[in-house]
């Protein structure tokens, strides 16, 4: 019995990266789960993968910026399997611009997917999840410092901690949690990283030597956050980040 066994799953952002890891993992655990990304095909795929296993899986097209997506994601929670249990708020994008440089268009795409995703997406679960149940976002270690080459991707990021901050009240007065993940490099396409790395199983990962997280380090997280196991979190940015934060900013060489 994994320990999603008959609960139901979301993950946002689930065409790529982390959000391959964690659908894939929360299915492994037993979850039913709805694949959400911009790229349905992308997220089709995914859903497939899970169902060829023998897993239940839905892929669904969402705009996190939209309140109409966000919302239509969520009913077809309920409608495809009942129900909803946890929601992994994954969906970002990132644009590298140092401040100066940044204009209002670079400006309100980072808002809009990283910050208005966020906060919808947390608005659409809140009244679905059942008791008991969670909503994890990925922030970003650019959410705990300053990044002058990603300006406004880190402004979002630090935006989307004080939205998960400021729901912990909200979600814990109907029993349930919201939690951050901050995670450091993780081996994605933001770091041009193309290829997928494969599960693995969850107590084979250790410490990447090179300091590059696996995109599971980040989705093991978000079950655990997920979860009944971290029933006393709420409210927190939790950093996962090989250690990158704590000799930041790195020595010349």
């Amino acid at each position: 019995m994994g320990m999603f066994e008959g609960k139901v799953a979301l993950v946002t952002g689930g065409a790529s990266g982390i959000g391959v890891a964690a659908s894939l993992r929360f299915a492994e655990e037993g979850a039913a789960v709805i694949v959400a990304d911009i790229n349905e095909a992308g997220a089709e795929a995914i859903a497939e993968k899970i169902r060829a296993a023998g897993g239940r899986a839905r892929a669904i097209r969402c705009d996190v910026s939209s309140g109409a997506d966000n919302a239509a994601m969520v009913a077809a929670a309920k409608q495809e399997f009942g129900r909803l249990d946890a929601a992994f708020l994954n969906a970002g994008a990132y644009a590298q611009t140092v401040f100066e440089d940044t204009d209002a268009a670079t400006l309100d795409s980072m808002i809009a997917i990283n910050l208005k995703g966020a906060f919808l997406g947390l608005q659409a679960v809140l009244p679905a999840l059942e008791p008991g149940g969670a909503a994890v976002v990925t922030a970003s270690t650019s959410g705990v410092i300053g990044l002058n080459v990603a300006a406004a991707y880190s402004a979002a990021k630090h935006g989307v901690i004080g939205a998960v901050r400021s729901a912990s009240q909200s979600f814990a007065r109907r029993g349930l949690r919201v939690n951050a993940i901050c995670p450091g490099p993780v081996a994605t396409a933001i770091l041009g990283v193309t290829e997928q790395a494969p599960i693995q199983p969850a107590d084979a990962l250790a410490l990447p030597a090179d300091g590059l997280l696996l995109p599971q380090h980040i989705a093991e997280l978000a079950l655990f956050l997920a979860s009944p196991r971290s029933g006393g979190i709420n409210g927190q940015e939790i950093i996962a980040d090989a250690g990158f934060l704590a000799s930041y900013p790195p020595m010349p060489e």
